[in-house]
C-alpha cells in the first residue's frame, strides 16, 4: 500500500478543483451574459445618436437616475436571494432555502407595486420640477414609462433566475441574457432606424427582448436538474416570513446603500455635466456611461459567480475554497477591465465617431474618454469585492467602501462645477481610485480575505481522481492522518474504510470515466464528518440506505448498514454531487461485524 501512496504524490493535496475551481469557468459564462446586457445600453446610445440625434442621447443620460430606482429596489429586496439560499443549502437545509425563495418573491412583488405605481402616475409633474425643457421631459417619459410599468414582473423573474443559480445552470441563465439582448438590438434597429419611432421604440424593444429572454430560465422549472422551488406557504407563518425578509434586507443592505449613493452621485454628476457642458456634455457623459456599463457588466458577471460559490463554501466553512474563489473572480475582472481601458485609451476617436459626436464636440469627447477610462480597473475591483464581502458577513466594511467612493464622487462633481468637464472626469477617477486603494490596503493587512485561515475542525482536505489505486492509497493516508487526532485505532480504520467504500460507490456510478472529487474530513460532535463532492452524474443513495433490510447491500450500503454507524446525507448543488458521511464510534456492546 505504501507504493500506491507514494505514487499519488502531490495529487492528494487540496487543489480547490471543484466548487471553488468552477468560479472562473462560471464567471466567464455570466460575463458573456452581462456584457450582452451592457452592449444593449451601448447600442441604445448608438441608435439614439445616429437616428435621433444628441438630444435623445441627453434624454437617455438624464433618465439614468430614474431608472436607477429600479436597481435600488432590486438591491434592497432581490439581490440577497441567491446568497441566503446557497448558504442554507451549504448548511444542508433545503427546506429553508425554498421558503426563502417564496418569501422574497412575495415581498418583491408587493414592494414594486407599492413604489412604482405612484411614480408612473406622477412621473411627468415630478420630472417637470427638476427639468424645465418640456421636450426633454417628454422624451424621458417615452423612454422610461414602458420599462418601469413592466419592471415588477421582470424583477420577480430576475429573482427566480438568481435562485436557480443554486443549481449551477450558468449556461442556461447566460442564454437568457444573450436572447434578451440580441432580440432587443434587433427591435432597436427595427423600431427606431426602420420604422422611425422615437425613444419609446428603444424602450419597447427592451421590454419585448426581456419578455422573450425570460422564457429560458422559466424552462428550468420543468428540468430534472432543478432542486429548488419557491415555497409560498411561508406566508402562513408570518414571523418566519418577516425573519427571511429581514435577513434578505440585511444581506442586500450594502448593495442598497451602493445603489442609493450611486443614484445620488449619478444625479449630481448628471446635473453638473448638464450645467457645464449643456446637451453636448450630457451626450459625452452618455457615451462614457455606456462604456463604464460594459466594465461594470464584466465585474457583475464575475460577482454573480463569486457570490454563489463563496456563499456555499462559507456555509461549509471551507475557507481555503472561499479565498480561491474570490481571487479567481478578481483576477478575471481586473484583466478584462484593463483590456477595456486600453481599448478606450487607444481608440477614443473611433468611439466618438460611432456615437455621431459632432466635429465641434469630438476633441472634448476624446479627452474625457481618455481620462475616464483610467477608472475601469478600480471599478472592477470594488464591484467584485463589495459583492463578496456581505457573503462573509462584512457588511459594515462594504458600506464604508461605498460611502468613500460615492461620497468622494459627489464632492468631485461639485468641485468640477467651477473648473470644467475634463476636471469632472479626472475628479471621478480620483474618487474611485481612493476607495480602491483603501480596499487594497485592507486586503494586504488581512491576508486571508476576511475569513479565518482555516476551519479548526478540519483534519484534512484532498483532491483526487477516482481511480481504484488512488482510492486505496488515500484511505491509508487518511487513516495515518487520523492517528494524530485520535488514539482509537479501530475507529480510525473504520473511518478510512467508510471513505474508501464511499469513493468506490461514487466511482461505480460513473464507470465510463475517472471523475474529480474534493474530500474534506473534519471533527463533528462525537465522530468524524466526511464531505465528498464530485462532478459525476447524479445518484440517489438515500433510498437504499434508508432501508433496514441489509440483504442486498452495495459497497457504500455495506459500510453504513452493517454496523459502521455512519449517517448519510446527499445533495445536488451547483451541478455537483455532495455526499456527507458522519461516522460515529460504535456503541458499547455493538459489533461491527
Amino acid at each position: 500500500m505504501s507504493g500506491k501512496k507514494k505514487e499519488m504524490g502531490s495529487a492528494v493535496a487540496r487543489k480547490s478543483s471543484l466548487i471553488a475551481g468552477r468560479t472562473g469557468r462560471m464567471a466567464f459564462v455570466y460575463i458573456g451574459s452581462t456584457v450582452c446586457s451592457a452592449t444593449v445600453t451601448l447600442i441604445n446610445s448608438l441608435v439614439a445618436g445616429i437616428s435621433l440625434g444628441s438630444d435623445a442621447l441627453a434624454a437617455i443620460a438624464a433618465a439614468g437616475p430614474l431608472l436607477a430606482l429600479e436597481q435600488i429596489l432590486h438591491c434592497m429586496y432581490g439581490i440577497g436571494i441567491d446568497k441566503l439560499m446557497v448558504r442554507s443549502v451549504g448548511k444542508g437545509d433545503r427546506r429553508e432555502a425554498n421558503r426563502i425563495f417564496g418569501a422574497v418573491l412575495i415581498a418583491v412583488l408587493i414592494l414594486y407595486l407599492l413604489v412604482l405605481v405612484p411614480i408612473l402616475v406622477f412621473e411627468q409633474p415630478l420630472l417637470s420640477l427638476f427639468i424645465k425643457d418640456e421636450a426633454l421631459v417628454g422624451m424621458m417619459i417615452d423612454y422610461t414609462l414602458p420599462q418601469l410599468a413592466l419592471s415588477p414582473v421582470f424583477e420577480c423573474l430576475l429573482c427566480v433566475e438568481r435562485a436557480f443559480r443554486v443549481d449551477g445552470r450558468a449556461r442556461l441563465l447566460s442564454k437568457r441574457g444573450i436572447v434578451t439582448n440580441v432580440t432587443t438590438i434587433l427591435f432597436d434597429i427595427l423600431f427606431v432606424s426602420i420604422l422611425g419611432m422615437d425613444l419609446s421604440g428603444l424602450a419597447w424593444a427592451s421590454v419585448i427582448g426581456s419578455a422573450l429572454g425570460y422564457t429560458l430560465p422559466l424552462s428550468h422549472f420543468f428540468s430534472k436538474k432543478r432542486t429548488v422551488k419557491p415555497d409560498f406557504s411561508v406566508i402562513l407563518s408570518f414571523r418566519e416570513f418577516l425573519y427571511y425578509i429581514k435577513e434578505d434586507l440585511r444581506m442586500g443592505n450594502p448593495g442598497t446603500v451602493d445603489e442609493i449613493m450611486d443614484g445620488i452621485a449619478l444625479g449630481a454628476q448628471t446635473a453638473v455635466v448638464g450645467i457645464i457642458g449643456g446637451s453636448g456634455g450630457l451626450a459625452i457623459w452618455a457615451v462614457f456611461k455606456s462604456l463604464r456599463g460594459v466594465v461594470l457588466s464584466i465585474a457583475n458577471g464575475a460577482s454573480a459567480s463569486v457570490c454563489v460559490h463563496t456563499g456555499l463554501l462559507y456555509g461549509q466553512k471551507d475557507y481555503e475554497g472561499v479565498r480561491y474563489s474570490v481571487r479567481e473572480s478578481v483576477k478575471i475582472a481586473l484583466v478584462t477591465s484593463v483590456c477595456t481601458a486600453v481599448f478606450v485609451l487607444v481608440l477614443p476617436g473611433l468611439i466618438a465617431d460611432l456615437h455621431q459626436i459632432g466635429a465641434e464636440l469630438r476633441p472634448l469627447c476624446v479627452q474625457c474618454l481618455r481620462i475616464g477610462c483610467a477608472v475601469f480597473p478600480a471599478l472592477a475591483l470594488l464591484t467584485v469585492v463589495c459583492a463578496y464581502l456581505p457573503t462573509v458577513e462584512k457588511l459594515g466594511l462594504t458600506n464604508t467602501l461605498v460611502l468613500i467612493q460615492k461620497g468622494l464622487s459627489i464632492v468631485a462633481a461639485a468641485a468640477a462645477y467651477y473648473v470644467g468637464l475634463q476636471s469632472f472626469f479626472a475628479g471621478y477617477v480620483l474618487a474611485v481610485w481612493t476607495a480602491a486603494i483603501v480596499l487594497i490596503v485592507l486586503l494586504i493587512r488581512d491576508r486571508h480575505w476576511f475569513v479565518p485561515e482555516r476551519n479548526p475542525e478540519t483534519i484534512g482536505s484532498y483532491s483526487i481522481r477516482l481511480r481504484s489505486d488512488w482510492i486505496s492509497a488515500l484511505s491509508v493516508i487518511v487513516q495515518e492522518k487520523l492517528t494524530g487526532f485520535s488514539d482509537a485505532a479501530e475507529f480510525n480504520s473504520r473511518v478510512a474504510l467508510v471513505l474508501e467504500d464511499g469513493l468506490n460507490y461514487i466511482a461505480q456510478q460513473n464507470p465510463e470515466k475517472e471523475i474529480n472529487t474534493d474530500i474534506e474530513i473534519k471533527h463533528a460532535g462525537d465522530g468524524v464528518l466526511m464531505t465528498i463532492i464530485d462532478d459525476g452524474r447524479a445518484y440517489s443513495p438515500l433510498p437504499e440506505l434508508a432501508r433496514e433490510d441489509p440483504g442486498k447491500p452495495g459497497a457504500l450500503e455495506a459500510a453504513v448498514v452493517l454496523g459502521l454507524s455512519a449517517e448519510v446525507n446527499y445533495d445536488r448543488v451547483l451541478d455537483l454531487n455532495d455526499l456527507n458521511l458522519h461516522v460515529k464510534p460504535i456503541a458499547p456492546g455493538r459489533s461491527a461485524e
